[in-house]
């Protein structure tokens, strides 16, 4: 699965409140009407990881997508 647009994931993360981790950004991105081009890469992402706000994300993602992290 490729990673989503940053416009897109960022729209439908716009409500998340930082720090936290993967399960609040599934539920964030579920809320907000989030297709599986934007839950799948999220739910990829570590289970324990927590996240400052949307630019680690978007960097957690991007990486995951690009072969840049485990």
């Amino acid at each position: 699965m490729s990673a989503p647009e940053r416009t897109s994931l960022e729209h439908h993360l716009a409500e998340t409140r930082y720090p936290c981790g993967r399960d609040e950004l599934l539920r964030r991105a579920a809320a907000s009407g989030g297709g599986d081009s934007v839950l799948g890469p999220l739910g990829g992402l570590p289970d324990g990881d927590r996240y400052d706000d949307f630019d680690a994300v978007w960097e957690a993602v991007s990486a995951k997508h690009i072969g840049g992290a485990p």
